[in-house]
């Protein structure tokens, strides 16, 4: 193995850990995890082959420390400082994962009283995950933890010192993570009106998070293209000062891939469909993302969409403005209800450079077809190579859908549409440079970098791609053609599956998934 050429060892431990490749035009949302048994994990090999010899700790290096997690407490803050202090290591940096956890904050009461108080009539199973099982004191331990990393503005002093030091930083993720007792915590708070006791809380967690990450990014100046965040506040965007709004926004211009999700509702309304018009917030908002549309001309990718299942009522150009961004590629919208003028517009603004459009849980206005949208597309999107339409459908449709729910639901799930996400939280341990998987237990991270078909809006062609364990590329089976006797005619009131196929294929005239050409008339 000494002897082995770097070439090939680099093939072989690509074998194990793939690397962050750019495909500006293949659909990133169509790439189909990498096949691993679950008894492997690739890190703890990569640190124990970085134990063998000099040559193969300096081959491994760039494989154990590409892609790094931060969780919010001290140890991990920690790893990611003593990371910060080694330039060998933090050079191989090119992906950062902040893992930020709901902020926990004191009530009028203590926890004591909390924890005693019999009023709230809590069923004793409850009583027994919350105050009982594994972690009798969880709360105030995670309380006092979150005080100790911020106390003194540890956590953005650490994070200054990491951005600086991560000279091959590409990606920037921000997730959003629970565990159990957060989420019983949470619900339990939400169904009083008044609420007196340690509570946790998003939106604070969220400003918290974007505020140090901006300050770190001014700081260090990575050369950072991407960021996406798949539970982003819009409230967190409003408590940036302007005068940091106004350097934020200048250190956008490098980003050419951007992929947002808006979770809009409070803190205390979780569940309150009322507030998917972002009444209140609009104008501001809408006048940060005027700014960000003229600072952001390298962008190649952009998805934005609001919170699944929840589409707003705004329209596109309170958003985007009629900005053109000469070298977009791809173009992806999600959670809107809109009208057909409205995406046509925006696409023929782009339609010399896309190469790829997705529409996921986009709902059209009484009096708008489909039909219009996907003869426009065909009509003037020549460059097209791929098209996604996911849960596509008609407002009333989906009115109609969330009064049966109304109706007929006793319950709402507690889960985000998202799928969760058992995930490593990669980090240095020490000065022998041992990668240690955070204990992750049973925490639920909102946001999946390898999600299903079914919550990325992968087109039917594409989401069949790739095979084995770890695949998660939506539902397999499907009949490759549309049959010919079905009648796949648009008559305002729903789409189907066999449509949404029927017109992505149109559209480009192909079968994404085969490559073969696509003749059936529309």
């Amino acid at each position: 193995m000494e002897t082995l050429p770097t070439e090939v060892f680099n093939e072989i431990l690509d074998q194990f850990e793939p690397g962050i490749h750019e495909l500006p035009r293949a659909n990133p949302w169509a790439r189909p995890r990498p096949y691993k048994p679950e008894h492997i994990d690739s890190k703890q090999h990569f640190a124990r082959l970085r134990l063998v010899s000099k040559r193969f700790s300096e081959l491994a290096a760039p494989y154990l420390f590409r892609s790094i997690g931060l969780r919010f407490n001290m140890k991990s803050f920690g790893r990611l400082e003593r990371l910060a202090e080694q330039p060998k290591l933090a050079k191989h940096v090119k992906k950062f994962v902040y893992l930020m956890p709901y902020l926990y904050v004191e009530g009028t009461q203590d926890f004591e009283t909390f924890r005693a108080d019999r009023a709230i009539r809590l069923p004793s199973k409850l009583r027994q995950i919350m105050f009982e099982d594994r972690e009798p004191f969880y709360y105030p331990t995670v309380y006092k933890e979150q005080q100790d990393v911020m106390r003194g503005s540890y956590d953005l002093f650490v994070l200054k010192k990491a951005m600086k030091s991560f000279t091959s930083l590409q990606q920037i993720q921000l997730l959003s993570v629970m565990v159990h007792k957060d989420i019983v915590l949470r619900n339990l708070a939400s169904s009083f009106d008044s609420w007196e006791f340690i509570d946790c809380r998003w939106i604070p967690a969220c400003s918290h998070a974007v505020e140090t990450l901006l300050l770190a990014i001014l700081y260090g100046k990575p050369p950072v293209n991407s960021f996406s965040s798949p539970t982003l506040s819009p409230q967190s965007l409003l408590a940036i000062s302007s005068g940091m709004q106004q350097s934020a926004l200048a250190s956008f211009k490098q980003l050419s891939h951007l992929e947002v999700t808006f979770d809009e509702r409070p803190d205390r309304s979780y569940l309150d469909t009322a507030t998917t018009h972002l009444r209140g917030h609009i104008s501001p908002i809408s006048e940060f993302f005027r700014q960000f549309c003229m600072c952001t001309a390298n962008l190649s990718t952009l998805y934005l969409r609001f919170t699944p299942g929840l589409p707003v009522r705004l329209p596109l150009e309170d958003v985007f403005h009629n900005t053109v961004w000469n070298k977009l590629r791809i173009l992806g919208i999600g959670s809107w209800m809109l009208k057909a003028e409205e995406i046509i517009a925006i696409a023929k603004r782009h339609q010399g450079t896309l190469k790829g459009i997705r529409l996921s849980e986009v709902y059209l206005a009484d009096g708008n077809r489909w039909r219009d949208v996907v003869i426009a597309l065909k009509t003037h999107m020549k460059k097209l190579d791929w098209v996604s339409f996911q849960d596509i459908g008609y407002e009333r449709e989906y009115v109609r859908k969330m009064s049966y729910i109304e109706t007929y639901s006793d319950t709402s799930s507690e889960e985000d549409e998202d799928d969760s996400l058992e995930m490593d939280a990669e980090s240095i341990s020490s000065s022998s440079s041992h990668i240690h998987p955070s204990q992750a237990g049973d925490d639920v991270i909102y946001g999946n970098v390898f999600t299903s078909s079914e919550d990325t809006g992968i087109s039917s062609d594409t989401s069949s791609l790739g095979n084995g364990a770890n695949a998660s590329m939506g539902s397999f089976g499907e009949k490759e053609e549309c049959e010919f006797e079905e009648d796949l005619e648009d008559y305002g009131l729903t789409v189907s599956q066999a449509q949404r196929k029927h017109w992505e294929r149109w559209i480009v005239g192909k079968n994404v998934n085969t490559g073969e050409p696509y003749t059936r008339p529309l």
